[in-house]
């Protein structure tokens, strides 16, 4: 049985119809140089947010791209930061703004969140180790029920 609706949109077939640059990937390349960002990208190759992210999941030159993409822009941000406080004009940075940019952008580098390892020793806790006792209600005289 064969496939049902659309096919799927390969960044091949945009290329061969003529839709896409033959030199995408120096594009998206050039963009992260810029300190672009993945929204960037989807709005150059006017991309919907949806097939954005199924193009990253099924075109691993895409994907490749993209991920080398948000490095560079990674790095710009770095270093336009890193370049105000070398020329001492860090205080026409707005510190709270750019760390908060950093974060949004560039979550797996940047994030706050604190992981908790839920291990003991190494090992994983078993739930047949909880043990959960249920404590009776204490009646009117303030006795509680044993």
């Amino acid at each position: 049985m064969g496939e049902k609706g659309r096919p799927r949109i390969r960044i091949e077939d945009l290329v061969e119809k003529g839709l896409w640059p033959e030199d995408w990937e120096n594009i998206i390349y050039d963009m992260g140089r810029r300190g672009k960002n993945k929204t960037h990208i989807m709005e150059h190759f006017d991309l919907h947010r949806d097939t954005f992210y199924k193009l990253l999941k099924r075109d691993t030159k895409f994907a490749d791209a993209v991920n080398k993409a948000m490095t560079y822009s990674q790095n710009y941000w770095i270093k336009f930061a890193e370049d105000a406080f070398i020329k001492g004009e860090s205080k026409n940075i707005n510190s709270n703004l750019w760390s908060l940019i950093m974060r949004n952008q560039y979550k797996e580098d940047w994030s706050e969140k604190q992981y908790i390892d839920h291990q003991t020793k190494g090992e994983k806790i078993n739930d047949k180790d909880i043990v959960v006792r249920v404590i009776p209600p204490k009646d009117l005289d303030g006795d509680t029920d044993d």
